[in-house]
């Protein structure tokens, strides 16, 4: 990515393209590993989305893979937060509702029991 020189703050054109290049490197991703919906093999179906950030103040491109699998009568969600330049997670989100009713949630170091959470934890990673 492209960075300021030493300790100077980039211009609004630099912070543009580098917006822009976030947007088009996360659709890149977005379109290589995924498609909107699909089918499973037993039956069930698979959505996947996706919203992506370029944060100024840390100078890198966050992703956030939104994806929800239908089963018989269960659902889950499941979302990633990563840098997709260092392709470094930074937070996780997995709900299964039905039977297992289970949740594994973080952000960092911090531990989250709820979508709500896990959106106030990944908060700054994907706004300004």
């Amino acid at each position: 990515m492209l960075s300021p020189s030493h300790g100077q703050q980039p211009t609004a054109t630099e912070v543009y393209n580098l917006r822009e290049r976030c947007g088009k490197l996360a659709a890149a991703v977005y379109a290589k590993d995924y498609s909107p919906s699909q089918k499973t093999a037993t039956g069930g179906s698979e959505m996947f989305n996706y919203e992506n950030h370029y944060s100024q103040k840390l100078n890198k491109c966050f992703y956030l893979e939104v994806a929800t699998f239908f089963e018989k009568n269960e659902r889950s969600t499941s979302m990633r937060l990563y840098d997709l330049n260092e392709n470094k997670e930074y937070g996780h989100y997995w709900h299964s509702f039905g039977s297992l009713n289970s949740v594994d949630c973080g952000v960092g170091d911090t531990r989250c029991s709820t979508e709500d959470e896990f959106r106030k934890l990944a908060k700054p990673y994907l706004e300004e």
